[in-house]
């Protein structure tokens, strides 16, 4: 089973678990009204990446009902919560590496800790695929764990179900965001305290794409 798979059915076994630890943390939801505040309008469309049980679709559809979401996951049960907890929005299973499918586009990306799934080859594909999605002066949102890409590996839980974590690089990520025709972004950095009481430092980015500038496609 390679590493992707693993990480895939893990999601799913945990789903509920998930939900339960995760659906009502507010450590980030100031960088959420951040990203609500920079949406072209009100009646903004939104496409959630890697959208879990749904909570963030939740927290934006609170803020702003007359938003438009989709949410997408690869893990079914994630699905299943996300529907049952947002009667108004859509989701569908869908592997994130495969943004190409989608043949709509959006005002809004939002990616909840979704890249420290991703190899540094599938971030940067996905980073160009949101440029696609993305009409102009359309917000993206990226959260992740910065650290050396080098000690990216398999984290284990509780219960012995293991996950692939890659850390990525501020400096890289935003290398590569200019590169698909993002603006410099805002950035945020919150401590995290886990399970074992030890911290962490989670950074998210949000950017927009730029008006009016040619990417060659990759």
């Amino acid at each position: 089973m390679n590493k992707y798979q693993e990480t895939f059915n893990t999601w799913n076994s945990i789903a509920k678990r998930y939900e339960d630890a995760f659906f009502d943390l507010d450590l980030y939801n100031d960088t959420y009204n951040f990203f609500l505040d920079n949406l072209p309008g009100k009646k903004s469309k939104v496409l959630d990446v890697g959208c879990g049980s749904g909570n963030i679709t939740k927290y934006l559809l609170d803020k702003n009902p007359n938003l438009t979401i989709k949410g997408i996951d690869i893990s079914k049960n994630m699905i299943d919560l996300a529907k049952k907890n947002n009667k108004t929005a859509e989701f569908e299973i869908m592997d994130i590496r495969n943004l190409n499918q989608l043949k709509e586009t959006f005002d809004g990306i939002i990616c909840g800790f979704c890249i420290p799934y991703l190899s540094k080859e599938d971030c940067s594909k996905f980073i160009s695929g949101c440029n696609h999605l993305l009409n102009d002066n359309g917000i993206l949102y990226l959260s992740f764990v910065e650290g050396d890409y080098e000690k990216s590996g398999f984290i284990s839980g509780s219960t012995g179900d293991r996950v692939y974590f890659y850390y990525h690089n501020l400096k890289n990520l935003k290398i590569q965001l200019e590169t698909y025709n993002f603006d410099t972004p805002a950035i945020y950095q919150k401590q995290y305290t886990k399970s074992d009481y030890s911290s962490e430092t989670h950074s998210i980015l949000i950017t927009r794409k730029v008006k009016y500038r040619e990417v060659n496609r990759t």
